[in-house]
């Protein structure tokens, strides 16, 4: 229990403890952020430090001396100085006794095979085609040898750390130390922050590594209180508060409100109607096109039963599993009993309940059944502590797919080491056929610095991580709607207001989503490249927390829920029952669902570009098994035909799919 109970925030006079859990800072749509180019970060600190001290002494000469020993003798990790937000007042360090739980990444070998070996299991034909690595392969190709290990934790232990554990796969280092121990271990310095974002600590020089160690540590994790941020959203009074609340079947149909028009700002198509309506399991199913069987009966073909599932979760799963079994009575579906897996040192928190009943009753309820359902407990989620659960998830194997229904502007982690941490983890996990998926956030063509906020084009103008990893699926939002046009589906889709999207600033495009996406992704020329930047989201569900939010249990009481927390576990949901119609042969998603796009478009010949036809009115069109939203933005992204971004590549629609998908993988890139 030596540092999950001290997260430490301050006023700047006093230490407020708040035992497994950061600060939590109010939402502030308007901020600046402040961070050195990474190649003069060093020799900035260093100035300020020449320039503080003044010149002329022997004292200062000696200062000066000392600041430069350390350039010489330390060189950086990942891990810079923490991105400064204006309006946040700096009180100085905070205090020396207080504990820290730090976790070291050290970097994966023969990084750059991930991509060849992703390439080669989509190759028909090659020796690794339909392979997906073991663990134990896994760690035989990529993880750091014994000696790297050692030499970290001789290291770590030389300077004082206690309780020095390391990963199966050797990835990760984590230990436990005061602040004053990992100050000088690292050669960092951590302060107390506090202002209009709340109250946080965090480093304020990068975090150095000995020389001796060259080449050994990735980045140094667990030197900030910052944390992702759920994005999740409740369903306005209008819609949740009705006779819902009696219902005792899953036959028994919502009565739906209808709401103003336009629909939350978006002119509707022709025919399509805009009504909120609380979806329940079996309304997703009709959604999504999932076949029915015969009296309502399901086969496991009809189902996840041969798939396993992981949740990212956090803090105390009493009221989650409860609230599951209410769900699965609510909704006439068979009782699944959740394995918790413990990433980290247990938590009471209850804070982020909602999150998880959420994650929960909505992949199990859309996939009606799924052979296990792992719930990745960490201790908090700081990114130190995700990272932990990230890996677990990884090395154990057990579970096909995940949902991290979460996430962080994305400079926030490239700056901490986290976003390389975890991309190294994403890599090994995919080469393994394992999918995650994670919501691509609620603030539009913005991000959420400290909270989502469902409005469109809110916060800066970037991407949320992790569904910005390459090696990732982030799944965006729409909105359900009614329609009545001829020959179109019951239920339309939009792209919501909320759903993230945008370029990222620190991820490349992967291979499969060139000749795709560029067209819509050519970058600023500020940014590292042109026109290879990843782009956000991968494909979309449902999001709408007003229109058409999930009805699922929050502490025993139906409530009605959306955002893209919402949308994740749905995606999930739908992946655990294409793998299941398929004995689990697809592995990672990310290369299937953009050839399934180009398999059904057009290639230009010219630019070797694919590109979907222009469609009118209604608001979908079906590219292949992929529902293509073409109405609605997200601030400054519309929702066109083919990929966008605002719904990527669009919905699965799981009949569909799973119908033009074979037994074997079925083309190669």
């Amino acid at each position: 229990m030596f540092a999950a109970c001290y997260r430490g925030c301050f006023d700047g006079l006093h230490l407020f403890v708040n035992c497994y859990n950061p600060c939590v800072c109010s939402q502030e749509s308007l901020f600046r952020l402040w961070r050195p180019p990474p190649l003069i970060r060093l020799a900035s600190s260093l100035l300020v430090v020449a320039l503080g001290a003044g010149l002329g002494t022997a004292a200062n000469a000696a200062s000066l001396e000392r600041s430069v020993n350390r350039s010489s003798a330390f060189e950086t990790t990942r891990t810079q100085a923490f991105p400064r937000l204006a309006g946040m007042a700096d009180f100085g360090r905070v205090p020396d006794a207080m504990p820290l739980h730090v976790v070291l990444s050290l970097p994966m070998r023969n990084k750059s095979l991930v991509d060849v070996i992703l390439r080669r299991q989509v190759t028909p034909g090659d020796s690794l085609y339909g392979h997906f690595f073991s663990p134990a392969e896994t760690r035989s190709l990529f993880s750091p040898s014994g000696a790297t290990l050692n030499a970290v934790a001789s290291y770590l232990a030389a300077h004082g750390f206690k309780n020095i554990a390391a990963t199966p796969d050797n990835q990760l280092v984590t230990a436990d130390a005061s602040v004053a121990t990992a100050s000088r271990a690292f050669s960092t310095e951590i302060h107390a922050f506090s202002g209009r974002y709340g109250r946080l600590y965090a480093n304020v020089r990068p975090a150095l590594i000995p020389r001796s160690l060259h080449g050994m540590v990735l980045a140094v994790m667990g030197l900030n209180s910052y944390s992702v941020r759920p994005f999740l959203r409740y369903a306005p009074a209008s819609v949740t508060h009705r006779a819902m609340r009696s219902r005792t079947s899953a036959a028994v149909i919502p009565t739906a409100v209808t709401t103003p028009e336009p629909c939350n700002g978006i002119a509707l198509p022709a025919g399509d109607l805009c009504v909120s309506n609380e979806y329940d399991a079996q309304q997703f199913r009709t959604a999504y096109d999932v076949a029915p069987n015969p009296n309502g009966v399901n086969t496991w073909g009809n189902t996840g039963k041969k798939t396993s599932i992981a949740i990212f979760t956090e803090g105390d799963m009493t009221t989650i599993l409860s609230d599951l079994k209410l769900y699965e009575k609510l909704n006439g579906l068979p009782t699944i009993t959740p394995k918790i897996i413990h990433a980290g040192i247990p938590s009471p928190d209850t804070s982020g309940a909602d999150e998880f009943d959420l994650d929960t009753q909505s992949s199990t309820g859309l996939a009606q059944v799924v052979k296990n359902l792992y719930l990745y407990n960490v201790t908090s989620l700081t990114d130190a502590d995700t990272s932990v659960g990230f890996a677990r998830f990884q090395t154990d194997d057990l579970a096909q797919a995940g949902s991290a229904s979460f996430g962080i502007c994305e400079i926030f982690p490239a700056t901490d080491g986290s976003l390389t941490t975890d991309d190294e983890i994403f890599a090994r996990a995919a080469v393994q056929g394992q999918t995650v998926f994670s919501s691509s956030g609620d603030n539009g063509s913005g991000c959420p610095v400290l909270a989502a906020t469902g409005i469109a084009g809110t916060g800066p103008p970037m991407v949320s991580y992790p569904a910005s990893s390459p090696y990732v699926i982030g799944v965006g939002g729409t909105t359900l709607v009614a329609s009545t046009v001829a020959g179109a589906p019951p239920v339309e889709q939009l792209g919501w207001m909320g759903s993230g999207g945008g370029i990222s600033i620190e991820e490349t495009a992967p291979f499969w989503q060139q000749n795709v996406v560029l067209p819509v992704c050519y970058a600023p020329s500020a940014l590292p490249s042109v026109d290879t930047q990843k782009c956000v989201p991968d494909v979309a569900m449902d999001a709408d927390n007003e229109i058409s939010p999930a009805l699922v249990y929050v502490d025993g009481a139906t409530e009605g829920v959306g955002g893209t927390s919402l949308a994740s576990p749905l995606a999930l949901g739908a992946w655990a029952m294409i793998e299941t119609q398929r004995n689990n042969v697809l592995g990672f998603a990310g290369p299937l669902v953009y050839q399934m796009y180009k398999n059904y478009t057009t290639q230009n010949a010219t630019t070797g570009m694919y590109s979907a036809p222009t469609v009118v009115p209604p608001a979908t069109q079906l590219i292949g098994g992929l529902i293509d939203i073409t109405f609605g933005d997200n601030g400054i992204y519309p929702a066109t035909s083919g990929y966008d971004l605002v719904t990527g590549l669009g919905s699965f629609d799981v009949q569909k799919t799973t119908s033009l998908i074979p037994a074997t993988y079925p083309h190669g890139p």
